[in-house]
């Protein structure tokens, strides 16, 4: 007997109502007909081309929208849904992701595998419509869908989009008329495009917004299947209507904008942090390049372009992506992989394995030692472990002839900085008394600065008794007005690491334990640069690109 696991998907009242006329007509429970219609849809779309894929126009319009404020009414209904486990993962595999979606992410972000399976299983079996559905094409191809996605794109692209799109087409431009090579920084560019379109995109309501105008636009009426077709070759047609949109100038788009009901909201942040993902992507697959096909003479350093930092490699450290049989595990590597003798992240079709040594006479072997770093990466997805090596081989310590924009420094809590015996009690006492010192005078700024934006004498008095309780007054800080509210910071009782890569002092003969510890806190501090570096660009994007009045 097979255990159903349960889950709740959100659709559309109408959708919901067709799924009770399907329930009557078969006779048979609300969880069994889901079961069924979500059985009957898998087996059709694994039988198909994954671009020939069918999904339904709500889903790919996300309707209906999310409430735009807490507290709004909602316009869909829940539904719940229980199915074997195997069967919703099924579902969810064969289901529409736009680019840029992702199953756990922020509500604008968030893709909507299940649902879409749900509506479009329901669809396939019975027809449904409400005031927004009617006149649509209910159901079309991924390869379409995609392509009016590509048109949405397009017309709403914010000016450090357009910048990489408009130079990926010039380059395709020149390639087609001339047979030269493409250049690195060509290259580049035209895989920056590529995942800005097809991997990386920025999400709100408004851009969801402009897709409905196009779909109105290209999927009603007698011409919609001929269109559909259009949007899923992207061919000539298809293109010219591409390039109109994306090199409209800025009053064309806010007349299109302003005929379907848009906001003039400048989205040109989160275009620029959509570049900045596709960049990041980017250079992480030349880092998976670099990290492979390195020989044992060939460069042990190279900077990664923003946050800018240095990374450094032992130079006999070297990584394999051994041809794997189907079904069969590459080994030994996979069993070092489980034994945390080295690491394992995807690479192409295959794995690849990190770090080995070249042994003569033995062949591959894993770096003596390894285990405690790659237990600091236990609990970290298949995708992430490229990140993890990468915060391993960054140099902490390098000096720059041009300092990036963040500071690249690994600290310490003074703490840890005293248990590894970097520090004695008498520096980490001091540490700890200096950064007190910092978070009284941060408090003192802030009861002047609230105080002279018309703060009550109350709140003054409770400011000033919650003096010297970080916590406490931190917690009354957020009570103040935020849009006259002043920032307030703890000092952080820290000591700059002084060594340069964790890589280096594996290679040294650190402790396990200190090792460990580095590793996860590398991993750890890097993930947050890279987060400050992508709201730099989100700033940056503003200066360069943002409305002008």
């Amino acid at each position: 007997m097979s255990v159903n696991a349960e889950t709740n998907v959100r659709i559309a009242p109408c959708t919901l109502d067709a799924l009770r006329r399907i329930t009557a007509r078969r006779g048979t429970s609300r969880d069994e007909t889901v079961r069924q219609l979500l059985a009957e849809h898998v087996t059709a779309q694994e039988q198909r081309h994954p671009e020939d894929r069918l999904t339904h126009i709500s889903t790919v319009l996300r309707y209906p929208p999310p409430p735009r404020w807490r507290g709004d009414a909602r316009k869909d209904v829940p539904l719940r849904v229980r199915a074997p486990h195997g069967l919703l993962e099924r579902a969810r595999a064969v289901s529409l992701r736009l680019p840029g979606q992702h199953p756990r992410a922020y509500r604008d972000y968030q893709g909507r595998m299940l649902t879409d399976a749900v509506t479009t299983a329901i669809a396939a079996a019975e027809s449904f419509t409400d005031d927004f559905i009617t006149g649509l094409l209910p159901l079309l191809r991924h390869g379409a869908a995609l392509g009016l996605w590509r048109l949405t794109v397009a017309a709403t692209s914010t000016g450090p989009e357009k910048a990489w799109l408009v130079e990926a087409e010039a380059v395709r431009a020149d390639l087609y008329l001339s047979n030269a090579p493409l250049t690195p920084d060509q290259e580049y560019a035209l895989r920056v495009a590529e995942i800005l379109e097809r991997d990386e995109a920025w999400h709100a309501a408004d851009r969801f917004r402009q897709a409905t105008g196009l779909a109105r636009d290209y999927l009603t009426g007698h011409d919609a299947r001929h269109w559909e077709q259009v949007l899923y070759d992207q061919a000539e047609a298809f293109n010219e209507d591409y390039q109109d949109r994306l090199q409209a100038d800025d009053s064309e788009e806010r007349r299109w904008r302003r005929r379907h009901g848009i906001t003039s909201y400048d989205f040109t942040g989160r275009g620029g942090t959509a570049v900045w993902r596709a960049q990041r992507r980017a250079n992480l697959e030349y880092f998976e390049e670099w990290l492979v096909k390195r020989t044992k003479g060939d460069p042990a350093a190279g900077v990664m372009e923003s946050p800018g930092w240095l990374l450094r490699t032992p130079p006999t450290w070297l990584a394999h992506a051994p041809a794997q049989a189907a079904g069969q595990p590459p080994e030994p590597f996979s069993a070092w992989a489980a034994n945390s003798r080295l690491l394992a992240f995807p690479y192409l079709s295959r794995q690849a394995f990190w770090p080995l040594l070249p042994t003569p006479g033995l062949g591959w072997q894993p770096v003596p030692g390894f285990e405690p770093v790659a237990a600091a990466a236990a609990t970290l997805r298949p995708d992430q472990v490229l990140g993890f090596i990468e915060a391993l081989l960054i140099d902490w310590n390098h000096t720059f002839a041009e300092e990036p924009s963040l500071r690249i420094a690994l600290d310490l809590p003074a703490d840890k900085a005293r248990r590894f015996d970097f520090i004695t009690a008498k520096e980490q006492h001091r540490i700890m008394a200096e950064a007190r010192a910092i978070t009284l005078e941060n408090m003192d700024r802030f009861i002047d600065r609230v105080a002279d934006t018309g703060a009550s004498e109350i709140y003054l008095q409770k400011l000033k008794e919650a003096r010297g309780n970080a916590r406490e007054f931190h917690r009354l800080s957020l009570q103040y007005n935020k849009h006259k509210r002043p920032t307030f910071g703890v000092g952080r009782a820290t000591w700059r690491w002084p060594g340069r890569t964790v890589a280096a002092e594996l290679v040294t003969g650190a402790p396990p334990n200190l090792l460990q510890w580095l590793a996860a806190a590398a991993h750890r501090h890097s993930t947050l640069l890279l987060e400050k570096a992508m709201q730099e660009a989100w700033q940056c994007a503003f200066d360069q690109y943002g409305f002008r009045m």
